[in-house]
């Protein structure tokens, strides 16, 4: 989540500010929607991988579960299903267009770096070794500096973004396999008597279908949000200015995201919840209150203008949505809260509905763009994003309740 704002930074001192930032944008927002199925590989790592024989049919299923969004993206990089996409569905100029679509290629060269890191991070959630995991953020971000330094030598635009993502991912991935390798070793072989069978496909994707659903709602949310926005009067500064709050929230939210790996791997009975929520509330506390003196205060100008280089026209039109951040705080804690508890118990079934449930109560709430021309089209974008959540959390506390109701027999 660092890095989409660093991103944001280093684009927002191009040229056409605007222009870039909403290329960028929707690339990313196109891309990683589509995409955003890798997510559950390292819940399917977590879940799976128990000896050393399970490893290659969880990548033959990973690589399965890639190769349609990947296959798509090329589709919307050369052909004009990208036209169509970026300027039809997004509404975004025919500048925006152009970047976009080069910029959707080179994200989509991040295909099989997504799935190896993501069965690298399992192993190390696994094992409970999470400092190899800040090890390989801090190379990542290094690497993500040296790369907005020296890429503009060589590309321009939205391409500059793609370009130092991808890139900045390899080196993270390389460092997390060499702390993985390890891990990796000293599991079982597997093919001694009474060792668990490996997962088979049909195995694999009932636990899956559901979890992708729901890790797919988070960009599909995004999307929604984004094509609302490009209906309005000025797509390209409505595009530009969700891509600066949405890096500057998930940045400012991002430590409650992995609470669906941390419940997955530390509560194995409902004895164990209790410490995993005083953690969440002390999380909701501690950001919600940064977030709160971040917009509402002069701090505010040094993180938009001095660390943002957002101009005027864009810092004030981000501004009032900023002001509301700190309420996603609760609402995004709790979602990923329950997510990790039911994946944890291997019920999933609920989380596709409560994926799906997301992307439409943002779309109701965003396509009041429609009707109130006038607002400020950001901050209703914003107030689609945390009522999903919202919503989302509430839902599947009840199927957690109604979990916890069948097993004691009540």
């Amino acid at each position: 989540m660092i890095s989409k704002s660093v991103i944001n930074a280093a684009l927002a001192r191009s040229p056409d500010q605007n222009v870039t930032l909403a290329a960028f944008h929707v690339a990313f927002t196109l891309y990683f929607a589509l995409s955003s199925s890798t997510e559950v590989c390292s819940l399917l790592t977590l879940s799976y991988l128990k000896t050393k024989r399970a490893l290659l049919p969880l990548v033959r299923f990973m690589v399965l579960i890639v190769l349609v969004p990947w296959s798509i993206a090329q589709l919307v990089a050369f052909t004009y299903l990208g036209d169509w996409a970026f300027g039809g569905l997004f509404g975004a100029s025919e500048a925006v267009v152009a970047e976009a679509k080069t910029a959707t290629f080179l994200l989509s060269l991040s295909a099989p770096i997504l799935i190896t890191r993501s069965i690298c991070f399992g192993l190390i959630l696994m094992h409970r070794r999470t400092m190899f995991i800040t090890y390989a953020t801090f190379v990542r971000l290094a690497s993500l500096g040296v790369s907005l330094v020296v890429l503009p030598k060589f590309l321009d635009g939205a391409l500059i973004g793609a370009a130092a993502l991808v890139l900045c991912m390899v080196f993270e991935t390389i460092v997390a396999i060499v702390f993985a390798r390890g891990l990796y070793r000293r599991m079982p072989e597997g093919t001694e008597a009474g060792a668990e069978t490996p997962p088979r496909i049909g195995e694999q994707w009932r636990f899956s279908w559901p979890l992708m659903l729901n890790v797919s709602a988070e960009m599909g949310v995004m999307m929604t949000i984004s094509v609302f926005l490009g209906l309005t009067a000025n797509p390209d500064l409505a595009l530009a200015a969700y891509s600066i709050i949405y890096g500057l929230v998930s940045l400012l939210m991002s430590p409650m995201r992995n609470l669906v790996q941390t419940a997955q791997t530390l509560v194995k009975a409902i004895s164990d919840r209790r410490p995993i929520f005083i953690f969440t509330l002390h999380l909701i506390g501690f950001f919600g209150l940064l977030g709160f003196i971040l917009f509402h205060t002069s701090l505010e100008k040094y993180v938009l203008v001095d660390a943002m280089g957002l101009k005027p026209e864009l810092r004030f039109y981000c501004l009032p949505a900023l002001k509301l951040a700190f309420l996603m705080s609760a609402a995004w804690a709790y979602s990923a809260l329950f997510r990790g508890l039911l994946a944890g118990a291997r019920n999933t079934t609920m989380l596709a509905v409560s994926g799906i449930t997301r992307i439409a109560v943002a779309a109701i709430i965003a396509s009041t763009t429609l009707i109130f021309v006038s607002a400020n089209a950001v901050i209703i974008g914003l107030a689609g994003w945390m009522a999903g959540y919202a919503v989302e959390a509430a839902l599947l506390a009840i199927q957690l309740r109604r979990l916890d109701r069948s097993k004691s027999g009540n």
